[in-house]
C-alpha cells in the first residue's frame, strides 16, 4: 500500500497498458477466424471485458484480496468501495490494475473456443472464471499484494509468479482446455483419418497488429506489476522484449526446418509464447536468461500445438499453447534461472522448483477442475455449443442476427448452388468492395443468361479435349463444369463437388498425400508467386497406383499443372503420359541391351579367335556337366560342391580373357551357390533355385558364341588372316591378367615367364594347366602380394614380380612352379579361417604348426582374402587347383617364408598325357600328394 503519487501514476500508467491488450486480443482472434464470425469474436472480446470487471467487482476482488481464512479466501471487502483520499487512491488504483489482470484471463477462453460456442455460454464461463476461479487461487498466491497482510497458502510456501505466467495465463489456459473437450473441434478441423487441416484466417495482417498491440501491453502487465515506479521497472521491461523476440526468432528458426518454410502462425504465437513465459520471472533473471527462457517458450508452443492436434484437440488461436504451456514453463523458470537473493525465499533451488510445481499442479487441479464441472453440468442443462448449421452459416447470423454484405453474397450463391436457378441475382451495396463483386458477378449472370450457344459450344470444346481439365477452389473442391477425360483419367464418374484430395488419397502415397495438402493450400496464397508453385507442385510428373482387385494394382503416369486464377480458384490439366512412359522406358532397355551387345563385340574382335574358342568349347563342356548335376541324383552336398568347382573354373577362364561379363554372370551364380551352402542340410527343392543362374549363364555363352561366329565371318570375307599359333594364345593371356587384377586391387606386380614352355604341354591337357596357372595366379595377387606401400615399408621393392616356369623331368614329366615373392602363407589368417568354418575347434587349430596347418588351404570355403569381390574371396581356387591335379594324377609341393615368398609346385607324370578329360566327379578317386615345406 502507497500514497506514493508517482507510484500511483504508474500503476494508472500500466493498467491503461494491460487495456490496451484487449484490442490486441480482439485483433489476433478476428484474425485468425474466418470472416462468418468476426463481429462475435468482437462482441465477446467487448463483453468479457465489461462482464469480468463487474464480476471481479462483486465477488472477485473481495476473494482475492479480503482478509484471509486459513490462506484460502478472502472474506471481505466485497462490492469494493472506493474512497477519494489516502488509501482509498491506492485501493482504486490497485483494483484497476487487478481488474485488467482478470479481464485478460478471461479473453484467453474467449480465442481457444472461437467459432463453435455459443454466446450465452460465453458469458456464464466467463462470470465462473472472473467471480471464483480465477480469484480464489489468485488469493493463494498473491493475497498479501493489496496490504501485505493476508498472504495465501501457497504464498506462504514460497511460490513465486511475478506476473502471472501461471495466475493469469495458465489459469486462462485451464479453463479454455476444459471447454474445448466438452465443445470438441469445429466442423473440418480432422478429416476423416483424423489428420488435422488447417482453417485459414481471415486477416493475418490484423493479427499481426495484434501481437504488437499486445508486445506493447505487456509492458504494462509486467512493469506494472512491482506496484511502484522503482529502478527494477527498466530490467523488467528489457528482460520482457528480449524474450518476447526469443520466443519469435526460435519459432520461425524451428518452424523453417521443419515445414521448409517461415510458418506465419508460429512466428506470432512464438512471440507471446515468449512473452507469456517472461511474466512469472522478469524481476529475478538476467537478459541472457530471458533469451533462453524465450526461446524455450517457443519451443515448448511448438511442441504443445502438436500435441494437441494429435490429440484432435481444436484450438482456434493457439491460447493453449502460448498461455498455458508456455506459462508453465515460464513458472518454472523462476526457480531454474532466478537469482535466490532476488527471489527471497531463502529456498535453494531444487526446494523451489518444487514449489513451483507443486502450486503449477494445484493451479492446474483447481482451475481444469472446477471449469470441467461447472460447464459439464451447464452442458447438460443447455448444449454450450451451437448447431451444425450454425456453425456452416456463421455465427455472426446465428448468434447475433448481424448479416454482411460477404454473408448475403454467399447466401445467393449457396442458392444458386443448390437450385441452378440462374435468374437470381445478389443483393449489391454499390459503395462497398464486397458489393461491387456482387455487381460484377451479376453481369456475369446476365451474360451468361444471355450467350447459351457460347455455353453450349463450350460445354463441347470440354467434352473433346482429350486431357483432363477442371476448376477446383480453395477446399480442392471441383466445380460442376470439366472435360469428360477427366472422369476417365480418375475412373469417377460425377466429380462435380467431390475434393481432389479425396480422389488422389487411394491413388497415390501417403507421402505424395500430405505434400498435396500443402500445396493446395499455399496455390490459393497470392503472396507466393506462381513460378515457385510450380518448382514445388509434387505431381509435376506423379505416378498413381490404381487397385485391380486381387492385390495387383496398375500404375498410371500423369502430369498436373495447376494455375491460379484470379477468383479464388484454380485450373488444373492433367496429361495421361503412361504410354510414353512405358515407350520411353522400352526404349532405355533396348538402348541398354544395344549398348551391352556392342560392348561385347568390342570385346570379342581384339581377342584371339583360337583362344576364344577353346574357352567357349571348355565353358559349354562345363555347362554340360552342370546340367547333368542337376539331373543326377548324388548326394547333394557333394552335387554342389563340385558344381561350385565348375562356376568358379568357368569365371577364371573369362578373367583371363578380360570377358568381365561372364565374370560378373558367374559371380552372381556363385551367390546363389554360397546361398544354398549356408542352408544344409539341402532337399532337391533347392537346387531349383540354381536354374535361373544357369540359364543366364548358358545364354551369354550362346551370346558369346553367336557373335564369334558372325566374327569369323567377317574375318573370313573380308580380313582374311592366319591363326596365330596355340601355344602362344596362354602366354599373351596371363600378362593381360596379371595387370588387370593389378590395377583392380591397387598393386605393382611383373609377371616373369622367361622359364615357362607352353610348347611343352600336351595339347589336350593346357586347359586343365592354364585353370591351375589362372587360380595360382589370382591367389598371389589377392592373398599373397601386398600393397606398393606395404612393401615399401617392409623394406621390398614397391613392385613384386611373380615368376611362372616349366622344367622337364627325367621321368618325362613336367613341372609347374609359381612363385611370388609377397608375405607368404599366414599362419594366423588360416588358422582363423579354420576355426570360423567350423573345420577345428580353437584348441586344436592352436597347436597346429604352419606345415599341418598348409593342407587346410585346399578346403572348399577357406580363404583368407579380407573381402568377396568379383575375382576372390570365396575359398575355392586353391580347391580347384587341387582337384585339376588330382585329376592329372599329379602333386602339390607348397614352399614359404613369412615375409618373402610363397612357392607351388605342380608336378604331372608322364603318364598324365595319356589321360582324357574326365568329369569332376571321376576325378574324385584320384589321388595327389602334397608336399608341405616353411624355411
Amino acid at each position: 500500500m502507497t500514497d506514493n503519487l508517482i507510484d500511483i501514476l504508474w500503476i494508472i500508467i500500466a493498467s491503461g497498458l494491460v487495456f490496451i491488450m484487449q484490442a490486441g486480443f480482439a485483433m489476433v482472434e478476428s484474425g485468425l477466424t474466418r470472416s462468418k464470425n468476426s463481429i462475435n469474436v468482437a462482441i465477446k472480446n467487448l463483453t468479457d471485458l465489461g462482464v469480468s470487471v463487474i464480476a471481479y467487482w462483486l465477488f472477485g476482488f473481495a476473494l482475492m484480496f479480503g482478509r484471509s481464512f486459513s490462506g484460502l479466501i478472502g472474506t471481505d471487502n466485497f462490492f469494493v468501495s472506493i474512497g477519494f483520499a489516502g488509501a482509498g487512491a491506492w485501493t482504486a488504483v490497485f483494483f484497476l490494475f487487478q481488474a485488467m489482470f482478470c479481464s485478460t484471463a478471461a479473453t484467453i477462453v474467449s480465442g481457444a473456443v472461437a467459432e463453435r460456442m455459443r454466446y450465452g455460454s460465453y458469458i456464464i464461463s466467463t462470470i465462473l472464471l472472473s467471480a471464483i476461479i480465477y480469484p480464489i487461487y489468485g488469493h493463494w498466491v498473491w493475497g498479501s499484494f493489496h496490504n501485505g497482510l493476508h498472504p495465501g497458502w501457497l504464498e506462504s510456501l514460497g511460490f513465486v509468479d511475478f506476473a502471472g505466467s501461471t495466475v493469469v495465463h495458465s489459469v486462462g489456459g485451464w479453463i479454455a482446455l476444459a471447454a474445448l473437450l466438452i465443445l470438441g473441434p469445429r466442423t473440418g478441423r480432422f478429416d476423416d483419418e483424423g489428420k488435422p487441416r488447417k482453417i485459414p484466417g481471415s486477416n493475418i495482417p490484423m493479427v499481426v497488429l495484434g501481437v504488437l498491440l499486445l508486445w506493447f501491453g505487456w509492458f504494462g502487465f509486467n512493469g506494472g506489476s512491482t506496484l511502484a515506479l522503482n529502478s527494477d521497472v527498466a530490467p523488467i521491461l528489457v528482460n520482457t522484449t528480449l524474450s518476447a523476440a526469443s520466443g519469435m526468432v526460435a519459432s520461425l528458426a524451428i518452424g523453417w526446418l521443419v515445414y521448409r518454410r517461415a510458418e506465419v502462425g508460429l512466428v506470432l504465437n512464438g512471440a507471446l509464447a515468449g512473452l507469456v513465459a517472461i511474466t512469472a520471472n522478469a524481476h529475478v533473471v538476467t537478459g541472457l536468461d530471458s533469451l533462453a527462457i524465450g526461446a524455450v517458450g517457443g519451443l515448448v508452443m511448438l511442441l504443445s500445438t502438436r500435441a494437441l492436434e494429435s490429440l484432435k484437440i481444436d484450438d482456434a488461436v493457439g491460447a493453449i499453447p502460448v498461455h498455458l504451456a508456455a506459462g508453465i514453463w515460464g513458472t518454472l523458470a523462476v526457480a531454474i534461472f532466478g537469482d535466490p537473493q532476488r527471489i527471497g525465499t531463502g529456498l535453494p533451488m531444487l526446494e523451489q522448483l518444487g514449489v513451483q510445481g507443486i502450486g503449477v499442479a494445484v493451479g492446474g487441479v483447481w482451475s481444469f477442475g472446477t471449469a470441467y464441472i461447472f460447464l459439464w453440468i451447464a452442458n447438460q442443462l443447455n448444449p454450450l455449443r451451437v448447431k451444425p448449421e450454425d456453425e456452416h452459416r456463421g455465427l455472426n447470423v446465428t448468434e447475433h442476427g448481424a448479416s454482411t454484405e460477404i454473408f448475403d453474397l454467399f447466401s445467393t450463391l449457396e442458392t444458386q448452388a443448390a437450385s441452378g436457378d440462374l435468374s437470381l441475382r445478389a443483393p449489391v451495396e454499390p459503395f462497398t468492395e464486397v458489393g461491387q463483386i456482387a455487381g460484377r458477378y451479376n453481369q456475369v449472370l446476365d451474360r451468361l443468361e444471355e450467350s447459351t450457344v457460347a455455353k453450349d459450344d463450350f460445354l463441347q470444346i470440354l467434352s473433346g479435349m482429350t486431357d483432363g481439365l477442371f476448376l477446383i477452389d480453395s477446399r480442392g473442391t471441383i466445380f460442376p463444369y470439366y472435360s469428360l477425360t477427366t472422369e476417365r483419367l480418375f475412373e469417377t464418374t460425377n466429380l462435380s463437388a467431390h475434393r481432389l484430395q479425396d480422389l488422389l488419397r487411394p491413388l497415390i502415397t501417403r507421402d505424395v498425400m500430405t505434400q498435396i495438402e500443402d500445396f493446395i493450400e499455399l496455390l490459393f496464397n497470392p503472396s507466393i508467386p506462381i513460378t515457385t508453385l510450380e518448382t514445388l507442385n509434387p505431381l509435376a510428373s506423379g505416378e498413381l497406383f490404381f487397385d485391380r482387385s486381387q492385390g495387383t494394382m496398375e500404375s498410371k503416369f500423369m502430369d498436373f499443372r495447376f494455375i491460379r486464377l484470379p477468383d479464388n480458384r484454380a485450373m488444373v490439366l492433367v496429361h495421361d503420359k503412361t504410354d510414353e512412359v512405358v515407350l520411353a522406358k522400352k526404349v532405355e532397355q533396348t538402348k541398354k541391351q544395344t549398348e551391352s551387345e556392342m560392348e561385347l563385340f568390342y570385346r570379342l574382335i581384339h581377342l584371339e579367335p583360337a583362344m576364344l574358342r577353346d574357352f567357349i568349347d571348355g565353358t559349354n563342356q562345363d555347362l554340360a556337366e552342370i546340367n547333368r548335376i542337376f539331373q543326377n541324383s548324388g548326394p547333394l552336398e557333394e552335387r554342389l560342391q563340385t558344381l561350385s568347382r565348375l562356376v568358379h573354373t568357368i569365371k577364371g577362364d573369362a578373367q583371363l580373357l578380360g570377358l568381365e561379363i561372364v565374370v560378373q554372370q558367374t559371380h552372381e551364380f556363385e551367390d546363389r551357390i554360397q546361398t544354398l551352402k549356408e542352408r544344409i542340410p539341402l532337399r532337391h527343392a533347392d537346387f531349383l533355385s540354381l536354374a535361373v543362374g544357369f540359364t543366364k549363364l548358358q545364354t551369354l555363352i550362346q551370346r558369346i558364341q553367336n557373335l564369334l561366329s558372325r566374327i569369323s565371318r567377317f574375318r573370313d570375307s573380308y580380313q582374311p588372316q592366319t591363326t596365330p599359333a596355340r601355344n602362344t594364345s596362354l602366354e599373351a593371356a596371363l600378362p593381360r591378367l596379371t595387370q588387370t587384377l593389378a590395377e583392380r586391387y591397387g598393386k605393382k606386380v611383373a609377371l616373369d615367364m622367361t622359364n615357362i614352355s607352353v610348347g611343352e604341354i600336351p595339347e589336350h591337357l593346357r586347359k586343365t594347366v592354364s585353370d591351375i596357372i589362372i587360380q595360382l595366379l589370382r591367389n598371389s595377387m589377392v592373398h599373397g602380394i601386398e600393397s606398393p606401400d606395404d612393401r615399401v615399408q617392409r623394406g621390398k621393392p614397391a613392385a613384386a614380380t611373380i615368376w611362372i616356369s616349366s622344367t622337364k623331368g627325367s621321368d618325362g614329366g613336367i613341372t609347374i612352379r609359381h612363385r611370388d615373392n609377397g608375405q607368404g602363407l599366414r599362419l594366423d589368417a588360416i588358422r582363423s579361417q579354420v576355426i570360423t568354418r567350423g573345420i577345428l575347434d580353437n584348441q586344436r587349430a592352436q597347436k597346429l604348426t604352419l606345415q599341418e596347418l598348409i593342407p587346410y588351404i585346399f578346403y572348399p570355403a577357406v580363404s583368407t582374402a579380407e573381402a568377396t569381390d568379383t575375382t576372390a574371396g570365396r575359398g575355392m581356387g586353391m580347391n580347384l587347383v587341387q582337384q585339376l591335379v588330382k585329376r592329372l594324377e599329379g602333386k602339390i609341393e607348397v614352399k614359404t617364408k613369412s615375409g618373402e615368398y610363397c612357392e607351388f609346385s605342380i608336378t604331372i607324370p608322364e603318364s598324365a598325357y595319356q589321360l582324357q578329360q574326365t568329369t569332376d566327379q571321376e576325378s574324385e578317386t584320384a589321388t595327389s600328394d602334397l608336399a608341405v615345406s616353411q624355411v
